[in-house]
């Protein structure tokens, strides 16, 4: 685990697994083009983990929602 791994901010249960799926905060970080132990960056960083956390989240929803509909569209009839 690279020591900059150590200056990840608080993050959700889903910042985490999306942070943990690129191999830790420092990997993310660098993926984005940003440097973990610079302070904007990491709040920058934050962000877009908070973004890609919403739109998974929105997705699942949506995917849950149409789960729904069909089913009950099938028992209809």
């Amino acid at each position: 685990m690279p020591a900059t791994d150590a200056l990840q901010p608080p993050l959700t249960k889903a910042e985490r697994q999306i942070c943990k799926e690129y191999g830790g905060w420092t990997n993310f970080m660098q993926s984005m083009g940003l440097k973990p132990w610079d302070s904007d960056d990491a709040e920058e960083g934050k962000a877009i983990l908070a973004a890609f956390a919403m739109r998974d989240k929105e997705e699942e929803d949506k995917a849950a929602n149409n789960k729904t509909n069909s089913s009950s569209g099938s028992k209809s009839g």
